[in-house]
């Protein structure tokens, strides 16, 4: 059912629909490297409720826009709650694994959503995956195994041990964030959806982080631009959340998929010039074989849809 505050749907538009999600894409990259500079000064719990915090005040806004008195009204709570359950855990795995990887690893590991996706898809949504797809999907993990290179003896210390879990933890959850929400596009309002998401989060970790203890950084005298880069972070979730939204209404996720690569060089060039990352050689070639199986699961999926429209 149509939402009739929405008003009617945007026209397509492929080009400015791919620009909005480059600079979702260049916002995020940004939010991660600034929470990977701030997170040796502030409690990780502290910044994930000044990120949904923050974030609240033009999602609101927005809402209202395009809502008015509906703006928080969603038909499927259920598949609401497990959106929100899936989205939070997997904002908070890769907000971990920036912290504890090379933005580059994190941000490449993060590119294997799609293999979860095509794995998990048979299992909620019943949909049928073909041989060339699960072919795709070993190569892909074939990739992941290129690019942690666990033959190396540099990345062997137990923090790296962890950033991993946290890198492939963030593609799992955000699989079934991505699957919820295909089942609430469906009849949900997108900033109603959202909404709930981020409320939802800032009242979880003001919880956690009231808990574990001082809202407010200590050394604020000494670092006051934390409490700026924390606001920052916030607000400009908010932007990223909208320009995606606007990206997958002016063009279809298939067409989009490769502006979501670009991810990858944005980040080797923040991690090289501003965390002293080194760029090696299985980095490379696992990076390249998830990239091609990532974006021949896109290819086959296009198919898919064409030979089920005709």
């Amino acid at each position: 059912m149509r939402d009739n505050h929405a008003g009617p749907p945007p026209e397509q538009n492929v080009s400015l629909g791919m620009m909005f999600l480059f600079s979702e894409i260049i916002i995020g990259m940004g939010i991660s490297a600034l929470v990977k500079q701030i997170s040796g000064d502030v409690s990780f719990f502290v910044i994930m409720f000044y990120r949904y915090l923050a974030s609240l005040p033009l999602l609101f806004l927005l809402g209202w826009h395009q809502r008015q008195k509906n703006l928080l009204q969603v038909k499927k709570v259920k598949t609401l709650v497990a959106r929100i359950i899936m989205g939070t855990l997997g904002l908070s795995a890769w907000f971990n694994a920036v912290i504890y990887l090379p933005l580059s690893v994190a941000t490449v590991l993060a590119q294997t959503m799609a293999i979860f996706i095509t794995v998990m898809a048979p299992f909620i949504l019943g949909e049928r995956v073909g041989a060339h797809r699960i072919g795709a999907v070993l190569i892909g993990f074939a990739g992941v195994v290129l690019l942690i290179n666990p033959f190396s003896e540099a990345d062997s210390s137990p923090l790296w041990g962890i950033g991993f879990a946290f890198g492939i933890a963030t593609p799992f959850f955000g699989a079934l964030m991505f699957i919820f929400l295909r089942k609430l596009g469906q009849t949900e309002a997108p900033i109603s959806t959202t909404l709930w998401y981020n409320m939802t989060g800032t009242i979880i970790f003001f919880v956690i982080a009231f808990t574990d203890g001082p809202l407010i950084p200590q050394n604020l005298t000494e670092k006051d631009l934390i409490w700026f880069v924390m606001i920052l972070i916030g607000v400009a979730s908010s932007a990223q959340q909208f320009l995606m939204a606007k990206s997958h209404q002016l063009a279809s996720a298939t067409v989009l998929a490769p502006v979501h690569y670009s991810a990858v060089p944005i980040s080797i060039f923040i991690g090289v010039i501003f965390f002293n990352e080194v760029i090696t050689l299985p980095f490379l070639t696992g990076t390249s074989v998830i990239i091609g199986s990532t974006w021949y699961i896109l290819q086959r999926e296009k198919i898919r849809k064409a030979e089920n429209n005709n």
